[in-house]
C-alpha cells in the first residue's frame, strides 16, 4: 500500500479481465462499504447505526472515501478518507470505523464474536456490498493501514452467507412482503410508499430518511421488504409495514444468479401460461355442463357457442 492510502481493495474472480472490472460492480462494492463505514461512525457517536431523521452530515464527511490509486493485474484500488485539515493521529473517527470494519469482517471469517458496532444496519450494507459475489467475483481482499494498526480481511461467498445468517437472526420477528414499489411519498414528514404484490392488494409502508434514496431508486422494481408490521385484528392482513430492510429481487443481467422475479411480471404467451398451469382445451363440452337445468336445451346452447 502507498503512504497516501488508508484502505486497499483487491478484486479476484472470473469477471476480472486484463486488470478491468465492471463499473457497476466497483460502484456497488465501494458505495456500500462507504455506507457501512458511515453507519459504524453513527454507532460510535449515537449508539445506533441508523438514526431517524436526516443523515448526519458529520458522519457522511467522516466516511467519504477518495480513490488515490488504481492497480492493474487482479484489479485493485487504494482509497483514503477525504480530509481538509489536520487530524490528530488516532483521533479520527473515520479511521477508527475503517479499523472496526476490517476487524468485523475478519471476525466473520474466523467465526469469532463481532465488534459491538456490527448491528443490524451495519450488516445490511455489508451484505449489499457482497452482491458482486454473484457476478463472477470470488473474493475481495481488504487491507488497512491506520494509527489503529494494520489489518487484513477477505470478503468471500462464505463471509456473505454468514452476514445473511446474522441478519436473519435480527429479523426473526419481521414480516416479509414482495412486490413492486408503485408509488413513493418522499416528503420529510411522511415518508411512505406502496408495494404492490403480483396478486392481491398493495401494502402501505413507512421508512426512515436514510432509506429514502434506496427506495426512490427502486420505484417500479420488484423488491422484498422486511420490517415491523401492524395487522388488522379481524383479517390478519398487514395494514402498515415499517421497512427495516429492502432488497431488489430481479433476474440477473449477467452470468450470475439472483432471486427470480415473480412470473406475474414476465411476458409469457397465453399458450405457454396455460401449459404451465396445466390448462388444456376441452374436447367434449358435455363434461363441463354440470347440473344443467332440465328445461334448457344444452345442444342448442353449445351450437350457439360454436357458431
Amino acid at each position: 500500500m502507498s503512504e497516501n492510502s488508508l484502505l486497499r481493495f483487491k478484486f479476484e474472480g472470473d469477471s476480472i479481465h486484463d486488470g478491468r472490472i465492471l463499473y457497476d460492480d466497483l460502484s456497488t462494492f465501494v458505495s456500500n462499504i462507504s455506507l457501512t463505514i458511515d453507519r459504524i461512525i453513527n454507532r460510535l457517536q449515537t449508539g445506533e447505526s441508523i438514526k431517524s431523521g436526516r443523515p448526519s452530515k458529520t458522519a457522511q464527511s467522516l466516511s467519504a472515501l477518495e480513490i488515490v490509486s488504481v492497480r492493474k493485474g487482479s484489479f485493485a484500488i487504494e482509497l483514503d478518507l477525504r480530509r481538509n485539515g489536520h487530524q490528530f493521529p488516532g483521533w479520527d473517527m473515520g479511521e477508527q470505523a475503517v479499523d472496526i470494519l476490517l476487524k468485523g469482517i475478519g471476525a466473520i471469517e474466523e467465526s469469532k464474536p463481532l465488534p459491538v458496532e456490527f448491528d443490524h444496519g451495519v450488516l445490511i450494507t455489508l451484505r449489499d456490498a457482497g452482491k458482486i459475489i454473484d457476478r463472477g467475483i470470488q473474493n475481495v481482499n481488504l487491507n488497512s493501514h491506520s494509527p489503529f494498526g494494520v489489518r487484513k480481511a477477505q470478503y468471500s461467498k462464505p463471509v456473505r452467507e454468514q452476514v445473511i445468517t446474522k441478519i436473519n437472526r435480527f429479523e426473526q420477528s419481521f414480516a416479509t412482503i414482495e412486490g413492486r414499489i408503485t408509488s413513493v411519498d418522499a416528503k420529510e414528514d411522511r415518508l411512505r410508499c406502496r408495494i404492490e404484490p403480483s396478486f392481491g392488494e398493495p401494502t402501505l409502508c413507512q421508512f426512515d430518511e436514510q432509506m429514502a434514496e434506496k427506495i426512490l431508486s427502486l420505484v417500479r422494481k420488484f423488491v422484498q421488504a422486511r420490517g415491523e408490521a401492524n395487522y388488522d385484528v379481524v383479517t390478519g392482513k398487514i395494514t402498515m409495514l415499517y421497512i427495516k430492510d429492502l432488497e431488489l429481487v430481479e433476474e440477473s443481467l449477467g452470468g450470475g444468479t439472483s432471486s427470480p422475479v415473480s412470473s406475474f411480471w414476465k411476458n409469457v404467451k397465453f399458450d405457454e401460461l396455460a401449459s404451465q398451469q396445466g390448462i388444456y382445451p376441452v374436447s367434449d363440452l358435455k363434461v363441463i355442463m354440470g347440473g344443467w337445468p332440465e328445461d334448457e336445451d344444452i345442444d342448442a346452447f353449445l351450437a350457439s357457442i360454436r357458431s
